[in-house]
């Protein structure tokens, strides 16, 4: 669900973007008052992982495909908060390397995989969680619920900004809108499986990493192993699964108008020389060998996942840094 520039209108654009810099700059706050040491590589960790998750698209019937969102997965873990610097961390790497979403439209992508994702999604998993009880079942079931449900609002925010976009006279609103409920109603069933089984081994092989909101700082020990474990999963995504992606179009791209379906103009590659998650031939004929276009994929997606633990790592140290506990400690 990476909406490309040219489909919403600037205003809406406008509009979406300073939503999303508000609730970034909000889990900003709430983060330096409640940075935990492991917060750090964990975010690092997660938003590799989701890099890599993101570049497999799956099949969901017909010449249609998704891919995981994330959001839910990342707040579980992670918190609301961190999850949604996560998916923003994500989504500015997918668009100034990859040329992955609009630069215009980066505030509604972030909006609708960071903020409704991520807070919006992890408001959804506690209250199934408390209503269910604080065990395993409440946590499984409540980050399979919400990650369903978040994907559904994310498809329904895009609609109601499409609307705002477009007279009523310009497209026939109904059909997109049905089509996006049913492609994102088959998509949120992938996102609510992907979620629930990782959330299901975490809680088989290491419960203490699950987050929990009355006492972040207080998480299971934190080892280098479980950063280092993360990165080498999000790193075997890329490089044995990214290849092997659904070429079919994902369910935003779908449910669009053909004149609005994404595509890239030719003079963006000298801007974005890792456009569609490849990486240029060295050689001059390489691009014709065989198997090249897949190697070419798996090395844009080990750049990719490297790039994003590599920033949200320097975020992360950024604003423990500048953490009102870490000054105060200083001044004593």
């Amino acid at each position: 669900m990476h909406i490309v520039d040219g489909v919403l209108s600037p205003e809406v654009c406008a509009v979406t973007a300073a939503a999303s810099l508000g609730a970034v700059g909000y889990s900003i706050h709430r983060l330096k008052d409640s940075l935990a040491d492991r917060t750090i590589p964990m975010t690092g960790m997660m938003a590799s992982l989701i890099f890599a998750g993101q570049m497999v698209n799956f099949p969901i019937g017909g010449p249609v495909s998704g891919h995981l969102l994330g959001g839910v997965l990342a707040s579980v873990l992670l918190g609301p908060w961190a999850g949604c610097l996560a998916l923003t961390t994500v989504l500015i790497v997918q668009h100034f390397f990859f040329a992955d979403g609009g630069l215009l439209s980066l505030g509604a992508n972030v909006l609708h995989m960071g903020v409704v994702g991520s807070i919006g999604g992890y408001g959804v998993y506690l209250v199934i969680r408390r209503l269910l009880g604080n065990g395993s079942r409440g946590i499984v079931v409540g980050a399979v619920i919400a990650s369903w449900v978040s994907v559904m609002a994310a498809a329904a925010l895009f609609c109601v900004e499409f609307r705002l976009t477009y007279r009523a006279a310009d497209y026939d609103f109904t059909r997109i809108f049905a089509l996006m409920v049913s492609f994102h109603s088959v998509i949120g069933v992938g996102e609510a499986l992907i979620t629930g089984s990782v959330i299901g081994f975490v809680l088989r092989h290491r419960s203490d990493l699950i987050y929990t909101s009355n006492s972040p700082a207080k998480w299971g020990q934190f080892s280098a192993s479980v950063a280092a474990a993360g990165v080498a999963c999000a790193l075997a995504v890329a490089a044995f699964l990214a290849p092997f992606a659904s070429d079919a179009p994902d369910g935003m791209n779908a449910a669009l108008p053909e004149s609005l379906q994404a595509g890239e103009p030719a003079e963006s590659a000298s801007l974005f020389p890792l456009q569609d998650y490849r990486i240029p031939a060295p050689f001059k004929g390489w691009e014709r060998a065989a198997g090249w276009e897949k190697l070419s994929v798996s090395l844009a997606g080990i750049l990719g996942c490297a790039t994003v633990f590599v920033i949200a790592l320097s975020l992360g140290h950024a604003l423990k840094t500048c953490s009102p506990r870490r000054e105060a400690t200083h001044a004593e």
